[in-house]
Parts: C-alpha cells; structure tokens; sequence
C-alpha cells in the first residue's frame, strides 16, 4: 500500500492496490511497463488482472514499450519442447523466457510484434502427389498457439510461407503450385508411337498461385498468379526464407547469373528484382555464391553473401527509378 498526505496537513490516507485498479489507465500504465515474464505470471491472479492483460489496448501499449528497448527471441533448437530466450542487442547474452510443449515438431520461420511463425510438414494426399505446411502462430510470452486453417493443397511443391505485419495485425503469404497446367507455356518433348499413331507429347508449366491469411478475417484468399517461385535456402527450414521490410515481403528466387528477388507489397501486387551486385570482371567465388541471405538493416532491404573467407553486405537505397545496391562491408 502507499501512504499519501495533502498539503494542508491532513492526516494519511492510505492508497491500496484496489484503489489502482478502480484507476484503469493507472493500472495499465504499470503493468505495461513490467518485465515480460511478470505479465505472464500476472494472468492467473483474477479476472480482472486477467482482462486488463489480455485486451487488445494493453497488447498495443506494451508492443509500444517494448520497441524502446527491443529484445532478440532466440530458439538454440525446436523440437516438441520450444525453449525460448531473449537477447539483448549486441550482446550473446541469453535469459531463458518460456518453454512451450507442442503436440509436434515446428520450424521458426519468421518472428514479429511479438509473436512467431513456424511451420512444419504434412501430407495432406496419397502416393507423394500433394503436401502442404502446418502454419502456426505462437505467443512466446504466454506460450498460446493458433494452427491456421489448412490452405489449398500444393502439388508436389512445398509451398513457401512469407508473414507481413502492422502494429495490430499480420497477413500470412502462402505459395503454392495448383497442379493447373498453363497453355501459353506449353513447349513440345518428343514424338510417341501408339497403337500404330504418331502422337506429339508436350511439356506443361504448372501454375503457381498465392493465398493470404488476415488475421482480421481468419480466412484464406487467394490473390492469383506468382511470377516465380522462393528457392530453398541453405540453413532455412523448407523454402520460407524471407525478410519483411517497408512494406513489402522478399524471398530470394534465384542465384542463376545475377540472382533474382520475388517480392510482394500488402496488396498483393508482385515484383521480380533483379540482383546487380558483382561486375562481370569477378573471379566466380567472389560473385554470389549459395550461402545468400536476405536481412532487413536499418529499414532497408540487404543481402549478405558469404564467402569462403569473407562475406560482402549490400543494401538496397532509394526508391523507384532511382534505386542502387551499396557495398557496406
């Protein structure tokens, strides 16, 4: 309890925790401004500390406070039993945050306000034909998860999961091949002798497709068409390597020549950008290699590529017409 005293000399009255309570604003402001793990602890004392806690007001708030002073969430190794620490930046420090039981293996795959997203797979027909991803949002704090609703099988294709996010609310990009065959890209293979006929056999593209999961809505939409496909990624789990950054999500797509970079905006418009970072005059190691990664710094997009003895970052400045890749190290 507190102990206050007027100014005029009256005698003390005392301030309880009830009297906070009864003060909601007051009472918020404090908790929000608590560790991580005491918030946790704090859920179970009653309803009321309870409500005020789990509201999406007290979300923003202490989402808000947090970015003052950021923390890394670090998973040394996933399996059934997620343990998760924080770090503090540019520190190996590592403080234990919470240990959440799951029903089965998962993957982190991207991390954000918060929250995180991991994956695992699963096989949704018989004899290999179609799989699909397990997609699940975890709440490291209060160790609750949310398994989305499984989106349209993908044919032969592991699809590649991507997360946009605001200050409320994230979109979940999936893409995935449809198993369509696209005409217009139908090139010739062979000739095929049957029962006496000449047969002419045809090679098909399949079709790609994107679908987006709102959290406002709780459902799949399906946006159409994707140029091209994320490739895997050494190190990452599936081919879910991305980075969000101003707005728009970045998977690298090819280290062919140059290398290329899909990226989609929260409207679902798509783009193909293409990696001009090496002259043609480099030795081949020297060049882009396959340990490639993207990275958001500074609110730029960046690529860093390792090398056999050392690695080159480039940052991504400027906008429209007017953009340029940076050598920074």
């Amino acid at each position: 309890m507190i102990e206050t005293r007027s100014k005029r000399g009256n005698p003390a009255r005392t301030t309880t925790w009830t009297d906070l309570e009864q003060v909601e604003s007051v009472f918020v402001e404090i908790l929000s401004r608590l560790p991580l793990q005491s918030i946790r602890s704090f859920r179970t004392l009653n309803k009321h500390w309870y409500g005020s806690i789990t509201n999406r007001f007290f979300a923003r708030m202490q989402l808000c406070r947090s970015k003052e002073k950021p923390l890394c969430v670090t998973c040394p190794c996933m399996d059934t039993r997620m343990v998760l620490d924080t770090m503090e930046p540019r520190s190996f420090r590592r403080f234990h945050l919470n240990t959440i039981d799951l029903a089965e293996s998962m993957y982190m795959v991207s991390s954000f306000n918060g929250l995180i997203c991991c994956v695992n797979w699963v096989r949704v027909r018989e004899a290999n034909e179609f799989c699909d991803l397990k997609i699940w949002i975890v709440n490291p704090c209060t160790g609750e998860t949310l398994l989305l609703p499984q989106g349209r099988p993908s044919f032969q294709f592991e699809p590649s999961v991507g997360v946009a996010y605001g200050s409320t609310d994230y979109n979940v990009f999936r893409i995935y091949c449809s198993g369509k065959k696209v005409p217009e890209e139908m090139v010739f293979e062979r000739y095929d002798f049957r029962e006496g006929q000449l047969d002419t056999v045809y090679r098909y593209t399949l079709a790609y497709e994107c679908e987006v999961y709102s959290s406002i809505t709780g459902v799949w939409e399906n946006i159409g068409h994707v140029p091209c496909v994320p490739m895997y990624l050494h190190l990452s789990p599936f081919s879910c390597g991305h980075v969000f950054v101003g707005g728009k999500i970045y998977w690298l797509s090819s280290l062919d020549d140059e290398g290329a970079i899909l990226s989609v905006d929260l409207e679902g418009r798509f783009e193909v950008i293409q990696l001009s970072l090496y002259e043609g005059d480099q030795k081949e190691e020297d060049m882009i290699t396959e340990a490639t990664y993207l990275i958001n710094i500074q609110g730029c997009l960046s690529v860093v590529i390792l090398h056999p003895e050392h690695m080159d970052v480039w940052i991504r400045k400027g906008s429209g017409e007017n953009v340029s890749w940076i050598l920074l190290c």
